[in-house]
């Protein structure tokens, strides 16, 4: 009996771990902070009608910066996936990146990728990449 009650803890174990998804740590470098103070916004995003919206960041973090030139954000346990990162500086404490009155950006900002378009936000898939249970590390240097 008792072998049988071994064999069933095991197969239900091998049963949870097989649809449990992949995770991996992500480490997150942020450059270019120019030894400015405010919160740096960090968003995940899944899709394109999402992204740049931070209150609909999957995963998110604001993390204090204060007179360093770049800091490294740690992500733990990101699912296997497909994702963009937008980011900001919040020099002010309005929660929000300042556009000037024709709409460019008066913070920094930058995307996953490295993505920097001349005259426009970058899309998501541009800055997708994919994220695949293994530990992973990016610099976004901010502009």
């Amino acid at each position: 009996m008792t072998r049988y009650c071994y064999l069933f803890i095991f197969t239900v174990s091998m049963l949870m771990s097989a649809g449990a998804a992949a995770q991996g740590t992500y480490k997150i470098k942020l450059t270019n902070l120019e030894n400015r103070k405010g919160d740096v916004y960090i968003g995940w995003y899944v899709n394109s009608s999402d992204f740049m919206k931070p209150k609909k960041a999957t995963i998110a973090k604001i993390v204090p910066v204060n007179g360093v030139s770049e800091v490294t954000v740690v992500f733990p346990k990101v699912p296997s996936g497909k994702y963009a990162i937008s980011a900001f500086l919040d020099e002010n404490g309005d929660k929000d990146l300042n556009l000037s009155f024709i709409g460019k950006p008066t913070e920094k900002y930058g995307f996953s990728n490295d993505v920097r378009p001349a005259m426009r936000p970058a899309f998501f898939n541009e800055a997708a990449f994919d994220v695949n249970g293994n530990d992973g590390e990016m610099t976004i240097e901010l502009k």
